[in-house]
């Protein structure tokens, strides 16, 4: 009898150590699965600013707003995941989330960067044809000038005045 009552007390307070145990996991998981999806949107939100930062730039952004829209909808997979109670769906959606939108904010960067070295290229090209441009505009210009004035000042010079006398 005796053995059978620690027994049956021994399977009383494990099975307690194991259902605070299991509440204990419980509220860890979802604090870390909130965590998570926290994390994940603001991934997605420093994704949208490299991708706003790319498009300033002047880079063709569509495929990065194809995968950021991506993320966003795992996201929100993983929040409905949390409110659902779905804690290892929750956090494993939002640890997804999260490497989407650190993909596309290295990408982003990328693309900025590319956009950026295009555009001064094109900068610096257009200065030097303006430049140059300008240049010979000048160089012709004081040519036709030089032209245009002696034949001009030979013409006045050529001139005879006439002198016309008293005719009434």
């Amino acid at each position: 009898m005796c053995f059978l009552l620690v027994f049956v007390l021994a399977g009383l307070f494990m099975r307690g150590c194991f259902v605070v145990r299991g509440v204990d996991d419980a509220v860890a998981s979802v604090a870390d699965a909130d965590v998570a999806v926290r994390r994940a949107f603001n991934a997605t939100l420093d994704a949208f600013n490299a991708v706003l930062d790319a498009e300033k730039a002047g880079a063709n952004v569509s495929d990065l707003l194809v995968r950021l829209n991506d993320a966003g909808a795992v996201l929100g997979e993983a929040e409905v995941a949390l409110s659902n109670g779905n804690l290892s769906d929750a956090a494993g959606k939002a640890g997804t989330c999260v490497s989407m939108a650190q993909s596309v904010v290295s990408d982003a960067g990328a693309l900025r960067t590319w956009a950026l070295d295009g555009a001064r290229t094109w900068f610096w090209t257009y200065l030097a044809f303006s430049v140059v441009g300008v240049s010979v505009f000048v160089v012709v210009l004081a040519v036709v000038w030089r032209r245009f004035k002696r034949g001009y000042v030979g013409n006045v010079l050529g001139m005879k005045p006439e002198v016309k006398h008293n005719e009434a």
